[in-house]
């Protein structure tokens, strides 16, 4: 028992008298076993049912007893065995696990705040023991009085939940990794010690390699806190001046050096001399001067992946080359032959690649690399359609029974075996690196591929081993993020989390994001929640993970439909409002630098908003309770300057709506105005148009002419539905019709009752010159929602969803073109868990030239009563610009017209009588507006609106007109 005296400062003899010391039994079941701290009392029974696990400070017993649970169990031939027995003997807990006939020994050790469980020994056979399970009904939240929290102790101890707050306390080891020395800490304190009581258990953690700038230190470290600009190689010692002027031109602290592309080869680390004379030791000059101007500097890599072209693969590749498996040749392989036949089954092995595909086509036989685009299944077992040679290597011949590799890939990259010296050597490289450059932070990209070295159930602890190796090889810590959290990595993580850009959608998809990272999902851009969990988490003001928050990466984006929205001046002032409520930092990939700010003048525009926002963070200027007003989801404010000089802040809405030509209703519609009276604010933008329905151009998609041309793919519980031809027509446009019924016996929430209808293109469609979507539909005017999705395969446009919703609050035909890819209404309902992806959504794009299915899908079916639904032929529409002229918008019995011509991505901004401008797709001034008329007065409470305009080409034109209304002041003749 020396590790006791070296971790705790006490002999093993003592420790058997401080277990004693922590160990009672109930008085009204004396075979019970109370174990406590300071803090919490955790009881359980002799057969190792959980009884309670209390707050001693307000007597609240946490335990979660909906169900029956178990303080341990372990798992043998893949089947679980609860504990059917606990004792005490000599200060330890033995656990008893009958029907699998294994017993463990824990070691118990009560400091003031926790408990810490050690696993002396297992007898018998176990692949895993689960040796402290407790769940709670706590919320883990910060807003709750209690805290409790499971922290490993080493690597092979595996806990679930990231800390610092958590439901469900759990810690296991496994037969593979090793048990005995398995140790877990277990803390249960009020909210407000949680942090400081894990930085007393992390402080003394041997066998975790020590941190304070992140985790529990990440809250009182500057750095979690700033926000930087992204670059892609292009800082050098000759540009680094003009990053410094774009950092303070955004009001940013820091750089993040995104390394691959034109930095270095990820693995090798090497950079351009002909860039970096010195190497390593130029950036460290680059960095000093960083450093001057107050600015810090951050190195991302993609952890231990491993490029094509770096040393390790090319002319030679490292045996230490990560592989899925091995094969055997059956026959012998010469320089001309373009096929291999190996002695094991290649029924596993799969041709298809992608980004973010776990799979290769590679080879590794002796020195050379061979890819293959076909594989036989079936005995002979052959690789077939070979390209010899590849990433440099050469060509040579191969014996029978040489083996052959089938080398792990993703990203387009290769990793090193886990327990290979090449794995611990790009982890020491690493930091190497950032000690010898002085670089204050490492941003671990990529690293949520830590499931390719050796499998998902595995990847926990070697994602886990690179991030040790890392840290205990830094001469000193540095904060650290990464794009995915198993429980070890938040003790280096100095803020969470940065998720990829939007295209469109920016403001739900920052409500989205906000209050996915406060959740209990640790997965980058993979969270589930709709409206009242957004509306629930996004106002928090932390997270479970009680870490710095921040909002990147972020890209501005000029008009590019279908699939992208321009970025406007209130979708930054979102963001940054956002960011000033949740004190989060911001993240920019670049778009700042002067040449992009020419070509781009809207992007002009928004980078003066970021630096004022951030100068105002930074500055701590405004109080908490006008920071929890801007943390609300949904709610906007803009930024003022007063006559005296201080800032404030108004509320204000932004309201859009769809005018389309071919949908005459839309041209009319009602905004409620939630402020006083007040001239009208506005922007119009003049979107693509389609070609006509019957346009010799178009694709035919589907026609209901065959039953069995949509099958179902899925169904919420307690939704039923198909789809049929039906004996109604479309009058005026000849063909078949669909019939689509659903029912739902409200077993699911009415907006989580989804049905899916598929049909499949082979061969895939290309319809990249016709990217709109044109349908007849009869409504029922029962309010389901319908949604008509293109999508190209998964590892192609990974997974992007090109929905385009249809609510049905009508009656009878109407004629739809769908044009605009739909975001920001999808997390208003509740879809099948293969959807977590956010980013499938907001930021991922449908490859148009390569369509592989078209799917029809119900949602918000109201309880017991059929929905029904007649749909024409669906056709795929060539997008064409339009042009138009005075564009009149009318409330109530006021109109106001706005003298101009204007083509398709053209906007008009009316913000009062003398500032009325026109602009171009890239935010250019075409010119200042001379309105006709006078500004229409935006009353309070519901107002008319219509629209009409000049039609120029005589099609359907379609715009999205945009209402604003303002507030009064947050702050009245108070202090900020």
């Amino acid at each position: 028992m020396n590790w006791i005296k070296n971790r705790w400062g006490f002999t093993g003899m003592n420790a058997v008298i401080l277990s004693l010391a922590f160990f009672s039994f109930n008085h009204h079941s004396k075979n019970n076993i109370v174990l406590e701290s300071n803090g919490f009392k955790y009881e359980i029974s002799s057969s190792g049912k959980n009884l309670s696990f209390i707050d001693k400070t307000s007597g609240i017993d946490y335990l979660n007893a909906d169900t029956v649970s178990y303080c341990a169990y372990v798992k043998q031939s893949g089947k679980e065995y609860y504990v059917s027995s606990v004792s005490v003997q000599g200060g330890k807990l033995i656990y008893g696990f009958g029907d699998a006939g294994v017993t463990a020994e824990i070691n118990l050790v009560k400091e003031n705040d926790r408990l810490v469980f050690e696993v002396l020994s297992v007898t018998g056979d176990a692949e895993s023991l689960t040796f402290v399970n407790v769940p709670l009904k706590l919320e883990a939240m910060p807003w709750e009085p209690f805290a409790a929290c499971v922290l490993s102790m080493n690597l092979f101890t595996h806990v679930r939940q990231l800390p610092a707050l958590q439901d469900h306390l759990w810690a296991a080891c496994y037969k593979r990794f090793g048990m005995e020395g398995a140790e877990a800490a277990m803390l249960g304190v009020p909210m407000e010690e949680i942090l400081p009581s894990i930085r007393g258990v992390i402080r003394n953690a041997e066998d975790i390699p020590f941190s304070d700038k992140g985790g529990a230190w990440a809250q009182l470290e500057k750095e979690g806190y700033g926000s930087y600009l992204m670059d892609f190689g292009s800082l050098t010692e000759k540009t680094v001046d003009e990053t410094i002027k774009q950092c303070r031109e955004l009001g940013f602290n820091q750089v993040i050096i995104h390394g691959g592309g034109e930095f270095y080869k990820h693995g090798e680390f090497e950079l351009d001399r002909a860039k970096w004379p010195d190497g390593w030791q130029s950036f460290k000059r680059i960095n000093d001067k960083l450093h001057e101007a107050g600015i810090s500097s951050i190195l991302l890599t993609y952890t231990f992946f491993i490029d094509k072209s770096s040393k390790y693969v090319t002319p030679v590749p490292s045996e230490d080359l990560g592989y899925f498996s091995s094969f055997t040749l059956a026959e012998p392989l010469g320089p001309d032959d373009d096929e291999i036949v190996v002695k094991e089954s290649t029924s596993d092995v799969s041709p298809v690649t992608g980004y973010f595909v776990r799979n290769s086509r590679t080879l590794h036989v002796g020195n050379e690399l061979i890819e293959f685009n076909e594989v036989t299944p079936t005995y002979p077992y052959k690789f077939k359609g070979l390209t010899r040679g590849v990433s440099g290597t050469q060509v040579t011949t191969h014996p029978v029974n040489e083996k052959a590799y089938h080398l792990r890939e993703m990203f387009g990259l290769f990793v090193p075996g886990p327990e290979t010296p090449l794995f611990r050597s790009i982890a020491k490289r690493t930091a190497e690196i950032t000690d010898e450059c002085g670089f204050d932070g490492l941003y671990f990209d990529a690293i949520d591929g830590n499931d390719l070295l050796a499998g998902k159930e595995n990847a926990w602890y070697y994602g886990t081993k690179f991030i040790f190796e890392v840290a205990r090889n830094l001469k000193k810590p540095v904060g650290m993020e990464m794009c995915d959290m198993p429980h070890h990595y938040w003790h280096y993580s100095s803020r969470w989390q940065a998720w990829d850009r939007p295209t469109r959608g920016y403001k739900r998809f920052i409500d989205i994001h906000l209050a996915a990272i406060k959740s209990d999902d640790p997965r980058h851009g993979e969270w589930m929640g709709h409206t009242p969990v957004i509306n629930k988490l996004a106002p928090a003001e932390n997270g479970r993970l009680l870490l710095p928050l921040h909002l990147g990466w972020w890209k501005n984006y000029t008009w590019d439909p279908p699939q992208t929205e321009p970025t406007f001046p209130d979708d930054i002032e979102y963001l940054c409002c956002k960011m000033i409520g949740n004190n989060a930092g911001l993240s920019m990939l670049g778009g700042v630098d002067d040449k992009t700010l020419k070509e781009y003048p809207l992007f002009g525009r928004l980078t003066p908003i970021i630096k004022q926002y951030e100068e105002l963070r930074h500055k701590n200027y405004f109080n908490d309770s006008i920071r929890s007003l801007l943390r609300q989801p949904g709610e906007e404010f803009t930024l003022f300057r007063e006559e005296g000089g201080g800032w404030n802040f108004k509320p204000v809405t932004y309201q859009k709506h769809k005018v389309e030509g071919a949908n005459p209703q839309s041209a009319k519609w009602e905004v409620c105005n939630k402020f006083e009276s007040q001239p009208v604010k506005l922007r119009i933008e003049l979107l693509m148009s389609v070609k006509a329905f019957d346009d010799d151009d178009n694709i035919l998609l589907a026609e209901f002419s065959s039953p069995k041309e949509f099958n179902q793919k899925g169904n919420a519980k307690g939704v039923t539905g198909r789809i049929e031809e039906s004996a109604e027509k479309n009058a005026g446009h000849v063909g078949p019709v669909g019939l689509f019924n659903a029912t739902s016996k409200g077993e699911s929430p009415q907006e989580g009752s989804w049905l899916k209808m598929e049909k499949k293109f082979d061969p895939w469609l290309n319809l990249e010159n016709n990217q709109a979507l044109g349908v007849w539909v009869k409504g029922d005017g029962k309010g389901e929602l319908l949604n008509l999705r293109i999508e190209s395969p998964q590892y192609i446009s990974m997974g992007a969803r090109g929905d385009h919703f249809i609510k049905i609050d009508f009656t009878g035909w109407r004629y739809f073109e769908l044009v605009e890819i739909e975001s920001s209404r999808f997390n208003d309902y509740i879809w099948p868990d293969e959807y977590f992806n956010v980013y499938n959504s907001y930021f991922y794009k449908v490859d148009f030239g390569r369509v592989d299915k078209l799917q029809l899908w119900y949602n918000n079916l109201p309880k017991d009563k059929e929905v029904s639904c007649r749909i024409g032929a669906i056709k795929a529409l060539p997008m064409i610009p339009n042009t138009v002229k005075n564009p009149t918008v009318i409330i109530g019995e006021e109109k106001i017209v706005f003298p101009v011509e204007m083509e398709s991505g053209m906007y008009i901004e009316m913000l009062s009588q003398g500032d009325c401008k026109l602009y171009g797709a890239k935010g250019e001034l075409i010119q200042e507006i001379r309105l006709k008329g006078e500004i229409p007065e935006f009353q309070k409470g519901n107002n008319d609106i219509s629209f009409t305009y000049e039609n120029v080409n005589g099609i359907h034109s379609r715009f999205q007109v945009t209402i604003i209304g303002e507030g009064e002041p947050l702050l009245k003749n108070e202090k900020n």
